[in-house]
């Protein structure tokens, strides 16, 4: 199997990332539109979700969702664990005469007709490794690959940073984009509200086991208050990881009233498996799912998935 044969010698393409994009997501998604387009394809890049404004800087950024058609030979889906994160574009991505998917997640569930799939940092990290010495990179898809392999590894901070990432990120600041531009977009650029949602989020803190375990907490009324959306909420869970004591941090954001979008991080702890109890899944560091009920029924049950998965 070769990504770039697979990519090649289409004519019309949907490139499809996943709901409630981020940054690996967009990185891998502009890398790969970028790619096609040299080789000649009309490509639709869809994603089924509003956009986050805090990405709005990337070159590209307002011609998603731009274009949307049928009768696509190839759909491309990116950093999308599983069929439920194309949304509403599922069912043109399986109508497509040819579908890969390519994607970084240990859990994903191998729903295209070719599958790409290896538990790395990232899927922009996946990308450079599948095309490095066939394909010729430039500085456009230099720039969106080390988007991704920045934001998903919180900038070489997670564990999920290997010796191969590291000589990714040496390869790609080779290239002539404005690394420290790019920084500053990335990490230097939070909106008063996003500050304020810190902050709201902070005083929402609750340990469990021996401070092992803190959970935040944001509700709808905060991010209205703050002027905020689901997207403001990426990286609040670094803070309550940053906490000495802490092996696992969770992040529930309220999305209904007794529904809650949950992002599990850990520092030795498999929270893979503590998300799938909940039909949830991803990397053994990093994982999400969306748990329905009572708040403090909600926060009972998530405790106990990850204190049953701790040592």
């Amino acid at each position: 199997m070769s990504l770039l044969n697979d990519l090649q010698g289409a004519k019309k393409v949907l490139l499809i990332g996943h709901v409630r994009p981020d940054g690996d997501c967009f990185g891998a998604g502009f890398a790969v539109k970028r790619i096609l387009e040299k080789s000649g394809a009309q490509v639709d890049f869809c994603i089924d979700s509003s956009l986050p404004s805090h990405y709005a800087f990337l070159p590209g950024f307002n011609e998603v969702n731009s274009r949307f058609s049928q009768g696509y030979d190839l759909a491309v889906s990116v950093d999308c664990a599983d069929e439920f994160r194309l949304g509403k574009y599922y069912d043109a991505y399986k109508k497509a005469k040819r579908s890969v998917n390519i994607d970084h997640h240990a859990t994903n569930t191998k729903f295209g007709k070719i599958n790409y799939v290896e538990d790395v940092s990232s899927t922009c990290e996946l990308i450079y490794y599948l095309l490095k010495g066939e394909y010729e990179f430039d500085d456009e898809t230099a720039y969106y690959l080390y988007v991704g392999l920045s934001t998903d590894t919180a900038h070489f901070r997670h564990s999920n940073t290997t010796p191969r990432t590291l000589d990714m990120a040496k390869d790609l600041v080779a290239y002539g984009f404005d690394k420290q531009k790019l920084i500053n977009n990335l990490y230097n650029s939070n909106t008063k509200g996003k500050i304020k949602l810190i902050a709201k989020s902070l005083n929402s803190l609750r340990f469990f086991k021996d401070d092992r375990i803190v959970i935040i907490t944001i509700t709808k009324q905060m991010l209205n208050d703050c002027g905020c959306d689901m997207s403001d909420t990426e990286g609040i869970i670094d803070f309550g990881m940053s906490v000495d004591t802490v092996d696992v941090a969770i992040c529930m954001t309220q999305q209904a009233q007794h529904s809650y979008k949950v992002s599990f991080r850990s520092k030795n702890v498999n929270v893979a498996a503590a998300a799938q109890v909940f039909g949830g899944g991803g990397h053994v560091r990093a994982s999400g799912c969306v748990v329905n009920g009572f708040y403090e029924d909600c926060v009972d049950k998530l405790v106990k998935s990850v204190t049953d998965v701790m040592d």
